[in-house]
């Protein structure tokens, strides 16, 4: 781990809370004069005895989050050394591979705050990752008035 941060990973899915944290990796990114890098997972869901699909039946989705990507970087990173990056597989075996390739110092990622059955039934990509990653995880949870 290098302090300061070097290289910061923020996993993103586009909602409201991970644009939350998105905005506090961006703060803290530019206070230490790190490299950004975001990344954005396609979900791939197989379940037992499925047979998996077709790569070509995430070519629109991965367009699409290019896409978006792209106007973050555009809006929001100006002035920042940053990479963008779309993997399509189970979001935390995504997150926790890519932190490793990239050699991340620091991942910053949103948490849900689900709580009781959709905790259950939803899991916690947040918690797993806090869990398993080879680099300290700031995990951010908007507050909502």
């Amino acid at each position: 781990m290098a302090f300061p941060y070097k290289t910061i990973f923020c996993p993103i899915d586009f909602d409201e809370n991970s644009a939350y944290a998105l905005d506090r990796a961006i703060e803290l990114a530019r206070h230490f004069d790190s490299n950004l890098i975001l990344l954005h997972v396609l979900p791939l869901v197989v379940l037992p005895g499925d047979i998996p699909p077709v790569a070509a039946m995430y070519e629109d989705q991965e367009k699409d989050a290019r896409a978006k990507l792209a106007d973050i970087a555009k809006q929001k990173l100006v002035g920042l050394k940053h990479e963008l990056h779309v993997y399509v597989g189970d979001v935390i075996e995504c997150i926790l591979n890519a932190q490793k390739k990239h050699r991340s110092d620091l991942i910053v990622m949103a948490t849900h705050g689900r709580r009781g059955l959709a905790r259950m039934f939803l899991g916690s990509a947040a918690e797993a990752v806090v869990r398993k990653a080879t680099c300290p995880v700031l995990t951010i949870r908007e507050d909502h008035p």
